[in-house]
């Protein structure tokens, strides 16, 4: 590791990953570190239902993703990626992300965090706490199409802001979500928590939510739907019961069997707390 590495212990960040290969601020190696993370840590929130909010500071989620070996959000993992590549001797700015809906607008909050890398005199968009389906490798910002897995991405300008588009096996391409420049800090987004945990118009409020990225997609849980999308193609199932979400969730979190009886009883609370407040309103 570089001098100056040592504030964390990143030789365990690294066993967490399953990555022995080079650590320097290059093209190859800053691929097989996104892959890495990518393909060993979920995304997951299944503490919140418990009251437990996301943590900021980067000891924290430290200990989180690495010591107790849980998943994050991207206001958890993405910070932490960012810092140790720039203690790779790599140039990273964390900006904000606004996603696009499935509903055909955007969503009218910039609450999703990335990092801009700069790696051999190029810029690429590296996302490593998405939920939803996004590059298992860096895309490179100025516009080259990334194939994957039977999916293809790649960075447009539309509307002045720059915008991540996905095509899948119909070769329909659509917005996955698009990003800013500026770079942030934690003060700079540390509403985004209070806010997914208290507004009545997030996706996030009261749901079990947890993906795991694969080479050929991602499998996705959000609530009582599981998304499968591999291969260039969309499946998803309706979870109708435990059984069913267990199964789901297992998928989900393979190489994480610590969680898994925690994430059935999140779900299990999810679902009946939205259902008792469909009973109220109705």
């Amino acid at each position: 590791m570089p001098a100056g590495s040592r504030s964390l212990p990143w030789e365990d960040y690294l066993r967490r990953l399953g990555y022995t290969g080079p650590l320097e601020p290059t093209v190859a190696c800053l691929h097989a570190l996104v892959s890495a993370h990518l393909l060993a840590v979920p995304y997951e929130m299944l503490e919140s239902l418990d009251g437990v909010l996301p943590a900021l500071e980067h000891p924290e989620i430290f200990d989180k993703v690495v010591r107790r070996g849980r998943g994050g959000t991207c206001m958890e993992t993405t910070p932490l990626f960012g810092r140790f590549l720039r203690e790779l001797g790599f140039e990273v700015r964390l900006v904000a992300g606004q996603m696009w809906r499935v509903s055909g607008e955007w969503w009218p909050h910039w609450d999703h965090l990335v990092l801009v890398v700069e790696a051999e005199g190029e810029s690429w968009l590296v996302d490593v706490g998405f939920l939803m389906l996004s590059p298992l490798a860096p895309l490179r910002i100025s516009g080259t199409t990334l194939e994957q897995g039977g999916w293809r991405f790649r960075v447009v300008v539309e509307d002045g802001l720059r915008t991540v588009l996905c095509a899948g096996a119909d070769g329909v391409w659509a917005p996955v979500y698009r990003f800013a420049d500026q770079p942030l800090e934690i003060a700079d987004y540390a509403w985004i928590i209070d806010y997914h945990l208290t507004a009545e118009d997030s996706p996030l409020a009261g749901a079990v939510l947890c993906s795991r990225t694969l080479a050929d997609g991602k499998l996705v849980l959000l609530g009582e739907n599981f998304v499968r999308a591999r291969g260039g193609r969309r499946e998803v199932e309706f979870l109708a019961d435990s059984a069913a979400a267990g199964k789901a969730l297992g998928e989900v979190l393979h190489g994480h069997p610590q969680l898994l009886a925690g994430a059935v009883g999140a779900w299990e609370k999810a679902r009946a707390n939205r259902r008792a407040g469909q009973r109220k309103i109705i």
